[in-house]
């Protein structure tokens, strides 16, 4: 086991989407990353093997700032309560080894929605740290809908099925389950990982939501996923249906008590380049 010596903050979970953005634009050498799998653009000695399932022993007692990120993978198979609640047992973990002035904690917007296995489990998990003694402040943040382009993993997210179904299942035509009119606002998570370290030198305790009112119609998104798939693709056509009539506006909200980043990103644009990195990236 190599020694910590002079780490400031610590990085849990550098290896999903915010993770890679947050090394990208932290230019502090007194970081340390943890993660399962070292990410190739971190050199090996800002980098430590963790796993929350096998005995931590290479943290530090005492850090400035700890910026945590770790969180079951969202996929369909792993939307339980019971799932996502492992999350939990994670920060007890983190918060019973090391003492730190500033606990940044990665949330959820989906702690809006009614009994949602995402959201009820970050509620809990706020609510512990919340009650923890371990930090002097408490910074939270509940993001919507972030795009980065650097994890190539994909999860269950709607732009990411048009992907696993097109590109790597190679169907020829999908029906979706929701409808055509449903609305996302798309923000970039670089922009959001150089907010969330700006802010974490206040010496204050405060939830945030993030997200962007600026939102586009999932049926644009699958517009400019067939355009760039057939623009690859020259010799596929592919086809797209919705089932549902009922519409789902999954965006910022201004009337919130909790306070809110309002990005308003062009979330046409994000989501063009997310595909235009991705598609060649995926295709079998």
């Amino acid at each position: 086991m190599r020694k910590i010596i002079g780490n400031k903050t610590l990085v849990i979970g550098c290896s999903g989407t915010v993770g890679l953005d947050f090394i990208e634009i932290n230019k502090d050498n007194n970081t340390l990353y943890f993660s399962r799998r070292k990410p190739k653009i971190l050199k090996k000695k800002n980098w430590r093997y963790l796993d929350f399932n096998k005995k931590i022993n290479n943290l530090p007692k005492k850090v400035d700032k700890i910026f945590f990120f770790a969180s079951p993978y969202y996929k369909v198979k792993n939307l339980k309560k019971k799932i996502f609640l492992r999350e939990l047992n994670w920060l007890k973990k983190i918060t019973k080894r090391v003492n730190t002035q500033v606990f940044i904690y990665l949330s959820s917007s989906s702690v809006y929605l009614n009994n949602h296995p995402v959201g009820s489990s970050k509620l809990i998990c706020e609510d512990y740290l919340s009650k923890s003694k371990k930090f002097s402040y408490l910074q939270i943040w509940r993001p919507y809908n972030l795009i980065g382009y650097k994890n190539l993993n994909l999860s269950d997210h709607f732009h990411n099925i048009l992907i696993k179904k097109f590109c790597i299942e190679k169907k020829k035509i999908h029906r979706f389950k929701g409808s055509a009119n449903d609305e996302r606002g798309y923000s970039s998570t670089k922009k959001f990982c150089k907010l969330i370290k700006k802010k974490s030198n206040l010496k204050k305790n405060f939830i945030f939501d993030y997200g962007n009112s600026k939102t586009i119609k999932v049926f644009q998104i699958a517009k400019i996923f067939k355009k760039i798939f057939e623009m690859n693709f020259k010799k596929r056509k592919i086809k797209f249906i919705f089932n549902s009539n009922l519409e789902n506006i999954n965006t910022i909200k201004s009337n919130r008590v909790t306070k809110s980043f309002d990005t308003k990103e062009n979330s046409y644009n994000i989501i063009k380049k997310y595909y235009l990195t991705r598609i060649g990236h995926h295709e079998r």
